[in-house]
């Protein structure tokens, strides 16, 4: 089954659907925003990305989805939701207050 969702994730004619179907309109509005500045379809750059993380991604990424599988009713999705997060992580935002001296 990972194979199967690997597989189909790093299709870019297979890839732009399965993310619109388990994405999260925030994480959706990221993949567009990077696809457009890269000019780029967005299937293609899940794609890319995903084929990032399969190559350069250590053990913990493996060891989270294979966890996330486990202890789902299905699995499928939490597998291709998690390969996601882990393609388009969500952008971290520090706000740097000054107190009043």
């Amino acid at each position: 089954m990972l194979g199967d969702i690997v597989a189909a994730l790093t299709n870019s004619d297979t890839a732009a659907d399965i993310a619109a179907a388990i994405c999260s309109r925030a994480m959706m509005d990221r993949i567009n925003s990077a696809a457009a500045k890269e000019a780029v379809s967005p299937g293609a750059l899940v794609s890319a990305r995903v084929l990032h993380v399969i190559e350069h991604g250590g053990e913990d990424i493996w060891l989270d989805l294979v966890s996330a599988m486990a202890g789902s009713p299905q699995p499928g999705a939490v597998a291709a939701e998690r390969m996601l997060a882990h393609a388009f992580p969500d952008p971290v935002r520090v706000r740097i207050t000054r107190s009043g001296a």
